[in-house]
């Protein structure tokens, strides 16, 4: 009976070490990285647009942009970026004035400041960012830091992309469409 007891006294002391020493690991973790959520970038191409040098949306392109505010409503969503195109505007527009936000115009032809800006000033943050078929992959590509996503056809206006920076870690793509 002694020797249960003792054993057992003896197993609760080292759980107590081991819990002790996790609960360390962790506020040593959080001190060295942070305890800072995941940095959240939804990117899409305008949506259907008209003909011309700076074209509106077109009645398709309307809805599109009315459905991406639709599918974003309950996102909290910290800033809103757009090219300064009328096609652009009008695609994020529905969103940010659902959000009660400006949207912050940004020079497609930066755009690897403009991804690095976009780390340093959103840590932890959701943002969207509308783009063209060519920068709006671009982007994703300088956010992740690879060369996997490739230009969008020039017909394709259904692309999402959510890509997620964890403090720590690999940085995640989620393709979508809407």
């Amino acid at each position: 009976m002694r020797r249960q007891t003792t054993l057992t006294l003896l197993l609760l002391v080292l759980a107590g070490i081991l819990l002790t020493g996790c609960n360390t690991l962790r506020k040593q973790t959080i001190e060295d990285f942070g305890d800072e959520p995941v940095s959240t970038f939804i990117l899409v191409r305008h949506a259907e647009k008209d003909y011309g040098a700076d074209p509106v949306l077109t009645v398709q392109g309307t809805a599109r942009a009315e459905r991406l505010m639709e599918i974003l409503k309950n996102t909290d969503l910290d800033a809103v970026y757009s090219t300064q195109t009328r096609r652009t505007m009008a695609t994020g527009q529905p969103t940010a004035n659902d959000h009660d936000l400006n949207i912050i115009p940004y020079d497609p032809s930066m755009l690897e400041f403009f991804s690095k800006e976009l780390r340093r000033l959103y840590k932890g943050k959701t943002v969207l960012v509308v783009g063209h078929s060519n920068t709006t992959p671009a982007l994703a590509n300088h956010l992740t830091q690879t060369n996997q996503f490739p230009r969008f056809s020039e017909l394709d206006y259904t692309n999402l992309y959510v890509v997620t920076l964890p403090r720590i870690g690999k940085p995640r793509v989620l393709k979508m469409r809407y």
